[in-house]
């Protein structure tokens, strides 16, 4: 067995109750969408919903804005709390592989996991929707989602920066400088309305990779 498979498997165990509610809050979402997507049909007629969506911006699961970004910071909280709380990290950083190896392992077990869930849940979506309405709304809601999505991947790796980092001064900074990175991704809830930020999106997503392992190697070192 792999580094990365027995990293995975250790991760799995630590977060797999978790998982288990968000695929259930997911469906609840998703079954809340579907209930409110036919009572809005039944109430104004579909030619009224899909203009709506496509030429006002309505959103048909404005519900995702809030549950893809709290997603991804409880899933950093509860894979990485632990790791400080118990002292396991420590002994993580002592297998017998580089820290940067060992912290980009267990990075990418939970960007996999944020990534796995919601690309689910936007495919589940795009077919209920297309059940009602044309594939332009299902375009757009996509498209609206975008960014929700980034903010989820993103939140789950400043979330790890926040929880790794073992001076409480420094970790306020992390914080204030998460909100902040993240804040640029609701500035509008309009589809496509990030369609040239595509640069201002990558930079944010490295950022999430990179700066755990700063603080990483500060609490290898001993930093307090």
């Amino acid at each position: 067995m792999n580094l990365f498979r027995a990293l995975s498997y250790k991760e799995w165990m630590k977060t797999r109750r978790l998982i288990g509610v968000m695929l259930l809050l997911m469906a609840v979402a998703v079954g809340y969408t579907y209930i409110d997507l036919t009572h809005e049909i039944r109430l104004n007629e579909a030619v009224n919903v899909w203009y709506g969506c496509l030429f006002q911006g309505t959103s048909v699961a404005p519900w995702m804005m809030y549950l893809l970004p709290l997603a991804g910071i409880a899933l950093g909280v509860v894979q990485y709390v632990p790791e400080m709380t118990q002292k396991r990290l420590k002994l993580t950083l002592h297998l017998p592989a580089g820290e940067t190896q060992i912290m980009a392992s267990m990075l990418w077990y939970g960007f996999s996991v944020i990534l796995l869930l919601c690309l689910l849940l936007s495919l589940v979506l795009a077919a209920v929707i297309r059940l009602f309405l044309p594939s332009e709304v299902v375009g757009m809601m996509l498209q609206q989602l975008l960014p929700w999505i980034v903010a989820a991947v993103a939140g789950y790796g400043f979330t790890a920066w926040v929880c790794i980092e073992p001076q409480w001064k420094q970790r306020m900074l992390c914080i204030v400088v998460s909100v902040g990175l993240l804040s640029m991704l609701f500035v509008s809830s309009y589809p496509g309305a990030y369609s040239q930020f595509g640069a201002g999106i990558g930079w944010i997503l490295a950022a999430s990779f990179i700066f755990p392992f700063s603080s990483c190697i500060r609490f290898k070192y001993g930093v307090q």
